[in-house]
C-alpha cells in the first residue's frame, strides 16, 4: 500500500480534493490523513465501507440493530485509535476481520445469554414450586396446630397464645396471669407435648420446627 508519511498535510489535503490516483482517493490517503486527525477524511473512509460492512454482518448476525451498532463501535475504535492506522498495510482486510470477530463475540454472547435465561427460567419456577410447597405445608400446619390448641384447658390456650402469638417469655406470661413461673413452664410444655401427639406423622418434623419453644 502506497504511504504519504512524507508528504506535509497542505500536499495530502490537495489530493484529497482531486484525488492521488486517477482521481481516485485511495485508502492509503484517507488513513494518512485521518491519522492525523482530519475528521473529513475519516468521513470519507466510514461512507466507503459503512453499507458493506453493514451488509457482511447482517449476513452473520442477523440483527440489523446489532449490525448497526457493531458497525459505529468498529469506525469509533478507528477514530480512536488512529495514531496506528499508518501501521494497517490492508485496510479493507483489517476492516472485515475486525467485524468479523466482533460478530462472533455477539453470537456467543447471545447464545450464552440464551443459556443463561433458560436456567434463571428454570431456577425461578424450581423456586416458586418449592415456595408453593412451603405455603401449603405451612397454611396446613397451622390448621393441624389451631385444632390441637382448641383441645386444650382454657388457661394452657393461654399461655400457649402469649406465647406463639404475643412472644412473651416465661417471666412476662407469669406476670400477665398471675401465675408462677414454674408453673407456666408446665403448661406449656404440657400444651406443646399434646399438639405432638395430635399431629400426622408425615409433617411431624416441619411441625416440630414450628413449635419448639424459644422461651427458657
Amino acid at each position: 500500500m502506497k504511504t504519504y508519511a512524507t508528504y506535509d498535510d497542505g500536499h495530502l489535503l490537495r489530493l484529497l480534493s482531486t484525488g492521488d490516483e486517477d482521481g481516485f482517493v485511495s485508502d492509503a490517503l484517507l488513513l494518512t490523513l485521518t491519522g492525523r486527525g482530519y475528521e473529513k477524511a475519516f468521513s470519507l473512509l466510514f461512507e466507503r465501507y459503512r453499507d458493506r460492512l453493514y451488509s457482511y454482518l447482517v449476513k452473520i448476525t442477523k440483527s440489523k440493530e446489532s449490525s448497526e451498532e457493531m458497525v459505529l463501535d468498529a469506525f469509533l475504535k478507528i477514530w480512536t485509535a488512529r495514531a496506528a492506522l499508518h501501521e494497517i498495510n490492508n485496510f479493507e482486510a483489517f476492516l472485515f476481520r475486525v467485524a468479523h470477530n466482533r460478530a462472533i463475540d455477539f453470537l456467543r454472547q447471545v447464545q450464552r445469554h440464551q443459556h443463561e435465561q433458560v436456567a434463571i427460567w428454570d431456577a425461578m419456577q424450581h423456586l416458586k414450586a418449592s415456595m408453593t410447597d412451603e405455603l401449603l405445608l405451612k397454611a396446613d400446619t397451622e390448621k393441624i396446630i389451631q385444632v390441637a390448641v382448641k383441645q386444650l384447658s382454657p388457661q394452657r390456650q393461654e399461655v400457649f397464645r402469649l406465647s406463639r402469638e404475643e412472644y412473651l417469655n416465661y417471666d412476662e406470661i407469669a406476670e400477665r396471669m398471675q401465675l408462677s413461673k414454674l408453673t407456666v413452664r408446665n403448661h406449656l410444655s404440657a400444651a406443646l407435648q399434646f399438639i405432638r401427639t395430635n399431629l400426622d406423622k408425615g409433617t411431624e418434623l416441619a411441625i416440630l420446627l414450628v413449635l419448639v419453644s424459644p422461651h427458657h
